[in-house]
């Protein structure tokens, strides 16, 4: 049995350990805002947060599960006396109805906390550091999930898992961890092993990949827990999960019905990124929606449009996408 084979079984076993009965505690509606906060439990007994939208609707509809990218800043924020959403608020526009948005705190992260850059986790709490893998992050957004099924008006035969970003990885993860979520869209992930997109990202800032990546890799590997320690503004512990993987990979994987966005002006991960990711698919014909967005940057912003603009539109296709009746 492969490595990765064996490793999708084992965390499959793992979610199975969780009580099929995942009971959620509703905490109220979050001031100002239409998502009301729920705590549950996972596999691995921590207590978990997440936030679930009010129904539009009288009849059930399935959950559309937001993942965010990088970093360790609560899904809400403060400014002056308001409690102001994240991009997850754009997903819920875009569903008009057809789906309700679930979007989970990160473990080690308490409501509204900030961080100044996302790409930089050296100011994030000790238990934030210590808890953002790949599986375990994963861990809780597939209890919330299950959670989230067992309450009133959602019909649990289709979700939708829709990342940004480092969660777009995580978004296609997920439906590997748990096999029922039928369908996953990865906006911004890019799609070879990370260390390649960082390794094409420092070539076109002038540097060294040799020394600025596959030395900063080679210490990774000798402590690859380690929560103190940083290279590319991320603990040794969270670059040893993300890198046992991929976006191919998990796309490989996966039998979710899948949906893949990435803009050509992404000055993060770049566009051949993508086209490697698409190639590959396309040699072991594993079947996908493949979008490439001109003048898009990371955030699937182009000029001459407002800054939302780019993501709200993608939001939408996927959206229609996801509530069609044929995959």
């Amino acid at each position: 049995m492969s490595y990765s084979l064996s490793r999708r079984w084992i965390l499959v076993l793992l979610v199975l350990a969780i009580s099929l009965r995942a009971v959620a505690t509703d905490g109220g509606v979050v001031a100002g805002t239409s998502f009301h906060r729920y705590s549950t439990q996972d596999q691995l007994r921590r207590t978990i947060t997440f936030y679930l939208s009010d129904s539009a609707t009288d009849r059930s509809v399935p959950l559309a599960v937001f993942v965010q990218g990088s970093g360790c800043a609560s899904l809400f924020h403060r400014q002056g006396e308001r409690i102001m959403q994240g991009a997850f608020v754009l997903l819920l526009d875009a569903t008009r109805g057809r789906a309700r948005v679930l979007v989970v705190e990160k473990p080690g992260v308490q409501f509204l906390d900030e961080q100044a850059d996302p790409a930089d986790a050296k100011t994030c709490r000790p238990e934030f550091l210590a808890e953002h893998t790949l599986d375990r992050w994963t861990a809780v957004i597939v209890a919330s999930i299950k959670a989230a099924h067992q309450l009133p008006g959602i019909d649990g035969s289709r979700t939708l898992v829709i990342g940004g970003s480092e969660g777009g990885v995580v978004a296609v993860h997920v439906t590997n961890v748990m096999p029922s979520v039928t369908h996953a869209a990865s906006i911004a992930g890019g799609g070879p092993n990370h260390l390649f997109v960082l390794a094409d990202y420092v070539r076109r800032q002038g540097l060294d990949p040799e020394a600025e990546v596959y030395g900063c890799w080679a210490k990774i590997l000798r402590d690859p827990d380690g929560t103190t320690e940083f290279c590319w503004g991320q603990p040794y512990r969270l670059w040893s999960s993300l890198l046992k993987t991929s976006l191919t990979q998990e796309c490989l994987e996966s039998d979710a019905a899948l949906y893949l966005v990435h803009g050509t002006a992404d000055e993060w991960s770049s566009i051949g990124a993508f086209d490697v990711m698409r190639a590959e698919l396309a040699a072991r014909q594993r079947k996908a929606v493949f979008e490439r967005i001109e003048g898009a940057n990371h955030s699937l912003s182009r000029p001459n449009e407002k800054p939302a603009d780019g993501l709200t539109a993608a939001f939408g296709r996927v959206m229609d996408w996801f509530v069609e009746p044929t995959r």
